[in-house]
């Protein structure tokens, strides 16, 4: 699903590439049963299961050979510093991309404007371990499925060494294991004191999958809500909502109005991203409905997942992408 500028998750080989993840399809088994309320209240973590073996995520990563650096762990007892995670609001909002989604944007004829925007280190681009970043100042970030795969990474330094933040990527459509699946709020609190133990920052992005089917009246963050789903924010530096299935309608808008509200009370440093997409599940979206999703939100949130992913036809819209880039930075300049 995943730009669910910080990008779409149907689609493709990121989960290090980067910003885009586009809702994943609905399910048709029943609703999990979650450790969690909709509370506040977290409950208290369990001990980490060994490990299973890396599995990168089946659309976004490519197996990593053995990297020139390596991230070191932390000192113990050092806290995670909190100079990297306070929320600077950017003068524009930031965007998270996948590297394919830049990519395919450069061969579709992007503009140096829309170029120089998007590369600065305030966006996130997801690259794998073993690839050189399609926009040198941009900022790196890696994507994986699970808390297992991330454990795994470290173990074997595969995050590079100019990785800033990791997204845990955990739902249905996306492979995330079973046990993670069960125990979602657990996971995400035990991904973010491994990622702060190593000094990387936590992207959070449970899918909306996880608190069961899309209800038939399309309220599915809400659904999402009352799940106790958000609770994992109280770990997270950001929180990506992945709600671009409805972006450009008011439903969106309300849940972004309702997310940023919910994550100041939960975790009031974490920066709040929304999921837009080219193509969201295979539909074929325009530019003027993200132009208006970003309108009607990006006065609540710090950024948005901008997913270009590879449509039904497996084809990629970037031009859609950058016709609504070429529209956000054409009032800044």
């Amino acid at each position: 699903m995943g730009a669910h500028l910080v990008a779409e998750g149907a689609n493709t080989p990121l989960m290090t590439r980067v910003a885009v993840s586009d809702l994943k399809v609905t399910h048709s088994h029943s609703a999990p049963v979650l450790s969690t309320s909709a509370a506040p209240a977290v409950q208290q973590s369990q001990p980490a299961p060994n490990p299973a073996p890396v599995r990168h995520h089946p659309r976004r990563h490519r197996p990593a050979p053995k990297p020139r650096q390596a991230a070191h762990r932390k000192r113990a007892g050092k806290p995670h510093s909190a100079q990297t995670l306070a929320p600077q609001r950017p003068r524009m909002p930031a965007l998270m991309l996948l590297d394919h989604a830049v990519l395919d944007m450069q061969a579709a004829g992007a503009s140096r404007t829309v170029l120089d925007y998007i590369n600065q280190p305030q966006n996130l681009v997801s690259t794998p371990q073993a690839r050189n970043k399609p926009l040198v100042n941009a900022t790196r970030v890696q994507v994986f499925n699970s808390y297992a795969a991330i454990a795994q990474a470290l173990a074997d330094h595969h995050i590079a060494a100019d990785t800033r933040a990791v997204l845990y990527d955990n739902e249905h459509s996306t492979g995330t294991p079973e046990n993670e699946l069960q125990n979602p709020v657990q996971y995400c609190q035990m991904t973010a004191g491994l990622l702060h133990e190593y000094g990387l920052e936590y992207i959070a992005s449970p899918g909306f999958d996880l608190s069961g089917r899309r209800p038939a009246n399309g309220q599915w963050f809400q659904q999402f809500v009352r799940t106790g789903l958000m609770n994992c924010a109280r770990y997270a530096d950001y929180l990506d909502v992945q709600d671009q299935l409805v972006q450009g309608t008011a439903i969106y808008a309300q849940d972004a109005r309702t997310a940023a509200k919910l994550l100041h009370q939960i975790n009031p440093k974490a920066k709040l991203l929304m999921g837009l997409s080219s193509s969201p599940s295979g539909r074929l979206d325009t530019a003027d409905q993200l132009w208006r999703a970003y309108q009607d939100t990006n006065q609540y949130v710090s950024g948005y997942w901008l997913n270009v992913p590879h449509n039904v036809s497996g084809h990629s819209r970037p031009s859609v992408a950058l016709q609504f880039l070429q529209k956000m930075v054409t009032p800044a300049r």
